[in-house]
């Protein structure tokens, strides 16, 4: 076989063919490569173009996206240590600002109020007639001293004639007189709920311009907390007539002679400052008290250092404080607050006291109060027991699901094995209502409470109302089932306004409709001695009948929480009764 013999031109020429070849070949990927490249180029250069079409495309999911991305961004800012460091520095040593959860409802002190906010503007604009110590003594206030008739029915005081007006005008006789008989008109004329409800039976007499007589109708072992009120000016309000005192604007701008004044009120802040008129020179000036309407706003006020100080009853409110090591702690029990479930004992549903003894046994009261993460001491009765007149020896109700089946069968109640639920002879579920104020720690409460009753077998029905609904609706006429609700008992034990049968009514305290003749007596007799023996034997015998007939679940004492930054010295909350007492030493109080 021979061979094909290429010619040598032949062979130079295809290889000059090859090699153009490979530089078109070449030459082909660049461009490729320069299209990539541009390509990208201008993908960037019109990115904005591209991301508006998407974002019109996925219209409004895009916008809920973006505000979670830009809400998720400043809470990992907010909560970052470099910004709690930068913002939480303190900014003037002449100023103190504090945050709390909560409103502004009037700083008039001649009206009963719960308001954190209020008491705490109270404490710091007036005076009062006396006060009254941690341990339940008598102390100077605006009265310096003080003599008492051997029947204790009469009382002379002597006033300071060296307290002033935040006006400059001195504080006379005249302006006690005007205090106490307008507190007890208040209530007597108007039934507003006053502080005159409990100076029933007394009279007040101007002796001379540094006098003041007070005359009983009987003798009252609360008589001294009766009269621990806050004086207000007759010149301001001698003119205001009682129907509209509630309204006048004194309740926003009050003058006292305490030892800060108000400058100014919105509905989110109040604004004080250093009473000049008065004996103190306290070197915090100014004091602001802001209030958020939840937790997510006093929380995020605080981390950007709007805040020096918060304070409230929740735990789960104030578990952001952990993060924060520059801060103090303070706590303190109000044994003379009380949270319970009441029961009114004017519905058919719940005059028989076996039902009300099935309930309270079938409440975990401790579970209750760990799973919420509120901030309390549970309660047995209606006294805390390191009081005086607690007795123990009373048999308190406690957790016993198997005596609450045991009462509730013999009420006709049988456990449907399939539903979990008692049922009546007629098939129909063992159901309540509960009604209660909406607040963050009532409405985690309250959770909680349906699930446990749920659990043992009772349909509970919450019912969430606001403040004009509680008071007006539901307290003001006595309209529920199961009430859950907070009261501020006297530091006194006299438990007459909670429990005696005259006091069921609006405004008074006895929420349930309790009655029973030999609490009555009880009541009355134990508020006439003097006796601390006599009186304990009567509160003793008190407790042991109103825990047999449950007329309530008590449930616990709050505790106060207060947070504050750790250079502010001089705080004293060991010796107070109540948290809105914090302020009785402010003059004492400075920056470091």
């Amino acid at each position: 076989m021979t061979k094909k013999t290429i010619p040598a031109d032949e062979l130079e020429s295809a290889s000059t063919m090859k090699s153009v070849l490979e530089e078109i070949s070449q030459n082909k990927n660049l461009v490729r490569k320069e299209k990539k490249r541009f390509s990208l180029r201008d993908f960037v250069w019109d990115y904005p173009l591209y991301v508006s079409k998407i974002f019109k495309m996925f219209i409004p999911l895009s916008y809920i996206v973006l505000f979670l991305l830009i809400g998720g961004l400043l809470s990992l800012f907010l909560q970052s240590n470099v910004v709690a460091k930068v913002f939480n520095e303190q900014r003037d040593k002449n100023s103190y600002v504090e945050g709390s959860v909560g409103a502004i409802s009037s700083f008039n002190p001649l009206f009963l109020t719960n308001n954190y906010v209020d008491r705490a503007v109270e404490e710091l604009v007036f005076d009062r007639f006396v006060y009254i110590d941690k341990d339940v003594n008598p102390v100077p206030g605006i009265a310096k001293e003080w003599t008492v008739s051997e029947d204790r029915l009469k009382y002379d005081f002597t006033i300071d004639t060296n307290k002033y007006w935040q006006t400059g005008d001195k504080v006379t006789v005249d302006d006690i007189v005007f205090t106490f008989q307008t507190a007890i008109s208040l209530k007597r004329d108007y039934n507003y709920d006053s502080v005159g409800s409990a100076l029933t039976g007394m009279t007040v007499e101007n002796i001379d311009n540094s006098h003041v007589r007070f005359v009983l109708s009987e003798v009252t072992p609360s008589f001294w907390e009766a009269i621990s009120i806050s004086v207000v000016p007759k010149l301001r309000l001698e003119n205001v007539s009682l129907g509209q005192m509630p309204f006048d604007m004194f309740a926003k701008y009050p003058i006292g002679s305490g030892k800060f004044m108000v400058t100014r009120t919105d509905q989110n802040a109040v604004f004080l400052k250093d009473n000049e008129y008065d004996e103190y020179n306290p070197k915090i000036k100014e004091i602001t008290l802001k209030i958020y309407p939840d937790r997510d706003s006093l929380e995020t006020a605080y981390r950007i250092g709007a805040l020096d100080a918060v304070g409230g009853w929740d735990k789960e409110q104030f578990s952001f404080m952990s993060e924060y090591k520059n801060v103090k702690e303070y706590s303190k029990r109000e044994n003379f607050r009380m949270k319970a479930i009441f029961f009114n004992t004017r519905k058919d549903s719940l005059k028989g006291k076996d039902i009300r003894i099935a309930l309270t046994y079938l409440l975990d009261r401790e579970s209750l109060l760990n799973i919420s993460n509120v901030n309390g001491f549970l309660l047995k009765g209606v006294y805390s027991e390191n009081s005086w007149a607690f007795n123990s020896n009373v048999q308190y109700y406690s957790y016993d699901p198997e005596k609450a089946k045991t009462l509730l069968s013999s009420l006709g109640y049988t456990k449907n094995n399939e539903s979990g639920y008692f049922e009546s002879k007629n098939g129909e579920f063992l159901t309540f209502s509960l009604s209660y104020f909406d607040s963050p720690t009532n409405e985690r409460l309250v959770g909680i409470l349906v699930d446990l009753f749920s659990k043992e077998g009772i349909v509970l029905k919450a019912e969430k109302l606001n403040y004009n609904q509680i008071t007006q609706e539901i307290i003001a006429t006595r309209d529920f089932e199961l009430l859950l609700y907070e009261v501020e008992c006297t530091v006194d034990p006299d438990e007459y306004n909670l429990w005696h049968s005259l006091k069921t009514n609006y405004p008074d305290l006895n929420l349930s409709g309790y009655s029973y003749e030999r609490v009555d007596i009880l009541l009355e007799d134990a508020r006439k001695s003097f006796d601390k023996n006599v009186r304990k034997s009567k509160y003793d015998l008190f407790q042991k009948y109103l825990i047999a007939d449950a007329p309530a679940i008590f449930l616990y004492n709050p505790s106060f929480m207060y947070y504050v930054k750790s250079n502010l010295e001089g705080i004293d909350i060991e010796n107070i009764k109540y948290s809105y007492e914090r302020f009785h030493n402010i003059e004492n109080w400075y920056w470091k």
